[in-house]
């Protein structure tokens, strides 16, 4: 009989402790259980909804407003600071140009090297406009330094580059065609490499303005580092395959 009780006491703790343990388990997939937190940031604006894009374009700010514009009740956006109505200086081209050339963060500086340099081109041009004789060599001078700059960084961009590609250990360089802005960037990067390898004493803007009408005539250092791109391209032409 004792032996009877104590065997139903010893299943009766082994029951309450099972218990205990599913008891627990169950609070710590609940209680005790920890849970991921998911973030979500909302995107932020320093302007509300209400507010329109600024005009920018300076043939647009010439015309009337239609009547059911929303412009003419609504408030309007800051433009940004590389935004502005003047063709000459705020050019995307121009823009570009200026901050490859900058260095240390001057950009007054170099805006300043700008103007100067679009002056030079102005003078030099109508210098050239006022000692042609007939109708015709006037024609084909273009004294737009606009005109010019681009013209001149048109010039230089190169068609082809090279790039390294290994296969089985050993390291080619396969000529590629090259992308819109890497032929815009190379043209420029040229072009201030050459005026920068010039006499230090004279000005920048001198250097620039001798560089880019040679560019312009497809002639000076940075016509010839395309070409030499160029050959070296033709040269490895054997390794077209590999890209």
């Amino acid at each position: 009989m004792a032996t009877s009780l104590s065997s139903v006491q010893k299943a009766s703790k082994i029951i309450l402790f099972a218990r205990q343990l599913f008891y627990l388990k169950s609070c710590s997939h609940t209680a005790f259980k920890l849970q991921p937190c998911f973030f979500q940031v909302s995107p932020m604006s320093q302007y509300s909804p209400i507010f329109l894009d600024p005009i920018i374009d300076k043939d647009e700010l010439k015309k009337e407003l239609p009547e059911n514009d929303l412009r003419r009740h609504r408030p309007l956006k800051a433009p940004n600071t590389d935004c502005s109505i003047s063709p000459l200086f705020y050019d995307p081209t121009v823009q570009k140009f200026t901050n490859i050339m900058m260095k240390s963060g001057n950009k007054e500086r170099v805006r300043l090297i700008m103007r100067k340099l679009f002056e030079n081109l102005k003078h030099m041009q109508i210098a050239r406009w006022n000692q042609a004789t007939t109708l015709e060599e006037k024609s084909a001078i273009e004294c737009d330094p606009l005109v010019l700059f681009k013209t001149a960084i048109d010039n230089c961009k190169p068609l082809l580059l090279t790039q390294r590609i290994v296969k089985g250990g050993i390291a080619y360089r396969v000529p590629v065609c090259a992308r819109p802005k890497e032929q815009t960037f190379r043209a420029m990067k040229w072009i201030l490499e050459s005026c920068r390898d010039k006499e230090r004493r004279i000005p920048m803007e001198d250097k620039l303005t001798l560089e880019l009408m040679d560019a312009y005539n497809h002639q000076g250092k940075a016509m010839r580092k395309k070409q030499e791109v160029h050959k070296i391209c033709e040269s490895n032409r054997a390794y077209a395959h590999l890209r």
